[in-house]
């Protein structure tokens, strides 16, 4: 897979650019604040139709403008697609083929991974950051787990809405049908996605840091093990679990646990890493959950997906900067990197180099 082309018109503090990427190595030069970051997020904008960084779309849109479009031609197994997105800053328009399309049936054409330096609180932060790391690898599998996610939230929103009125039991249980039926579906998918990924994570970390970690799926609610259950078992006890605090809900106004208290347990040996880690092993942690992720999209896939490192060169030490580069060399897939200096990258053959100033994306010419 790889992104052959794109056009950014009014994206952030880059008014327009066409661009035509090398299929291994694109490397971004800039000072801080000149735009770098923002051409990085255009593309995982137009794979993932989020921001990558959390903000509301308007602050997607350059400032006095109304809109914003990302145009794109990706190339997946020999085949070509054309993918756009756009947005007004209230919704966001995805375009397949020149045609409109709902979100399911534009996802596929384009998948990215992503490493930034705020993927440090994959390791420091609250348990909402690993959910939604969980759920955004989940969804680059599996399309149809966005609308999930969704779903649940919708759902929740409702229920908690319903308790704080104190509206009657009878329609609070309606909706904590559907909450239950969500949440199950999302307990295992969630749970068979740590399991298959524990084992490949704890290989890897202990290869790039020389340390030993384990990763696991932490319930938010008590119900049996996912692994070896099925979605009716655990959807029976959720709706038994919310029914029995029900009344405590009803006094608290909201709903207290379930798969919205998940959690991905992070540990060096049997320590919890957020309390524990250093932040070099912090950075190793993170490192090895993307690669961990990479591995288990490319077999799912049959094909790499696009890696994208944010400024990774000032996030981590020597050492580990080092063992992720012999990794990236390795890595037969198409990479985007930012950097302020490209000496600090030590990729030199199979590349292209950009300078950006101020939002001007320019070609740079090899090095005789």
């Amino acid at each position: 897979m790889r992104l052959t082309h794109i056009a950014l018109d009014r994206y952030r503090n880059i008014r327009s650019a066409q661009l035509e990427f090398h299929p291994r190595f694109n490397l971004i030069v800039g000072e801080n604040g000149q735009g770098k970051t923002n051409l990085l997020s255009s593309i995982y904008w137009l794979s993932t139709l989020t921001p990558l960084r959390s903000g509301r779309l308007k602050n997607l849109i350059t400032w006095g403008e109304r809109e914003t479009s990302v145009k794109g031609r990706s190339e997946v197994s020999s085949l070509y697609h054309e993918i756009e997105v756009k947005t007004n800053g209230e919704r966001t328009f995805p375009f397949r083929e020149g045609h409109p399309r709902k979100n399911r049936e534009y996802f596929g054409a384009l998948s990215v991974v992503s490493f930034t330096p705020n993927d440090l609180d994959l390791v420091r932060g609250q348990p909402e950051v690993r959910r939604k790391f969980l759920d955004r690898a989940i969804f680059n599998e599996q399309s149809a787990h966005l609308e999930a996610v969704l779903r649940y939230q919708k759902a929740l929103s409702r229920r908690n809405t319903f308790l704080k009125e104190r509206k009657s039991e009878q329609l609070i249980r309606a909706y904590e049908a559907t909450l239950a039926e969500v949440g199950a579906r999302l307990i295992m998918a969630r749970a068979s996605y740590v399991h298959s990924l524990s084992s490949v994570y704890s290989n890897i970390l202990h290869g790039i840091g020389n340390f030993s970690g384990t990763l696991s799926y932490k319930l938010g609610v008590p119900v049996v093990d996912p692994l070896s259950s099925t979605p009716q078992v655990i959807q029976q006890q959720l709706m038994s679990y919310w029914s029995q605090h029900r009344e405590s809900d009803i006094q608290r106004g909201f709903t207290q646990r379930g798969p919205h208290n998940d959690d991905l347990s992070l540990r060096l040996l049997d320590r919890s890493a957020r309390d524990f880690a250093s932040q070099g092993q912090q950075r190793a942690i993170v490192l090895a959950l993307k690669i961990a992720q990479i591995e288990s999209l490319s077999e799912r896939l049959q094909s790499r997906p696009i890696l994208l490192l944010d400024d990774v060169s000032s996030e981590l030490d020597r050492g580990r900067a080092t063992q992720l580069f012999d990794f990236l060399r390795r890595f037969d897939g198409q990479v985007f990197l930012t950097t302020t200096h490209e000496d600090y990258v030590p990729v030199i053959n199979d590349r292209k180099l950009w300078r950006i100033v101020a939002g001007q994306v320019s070609e740079v010419s090899a090095r005789i």
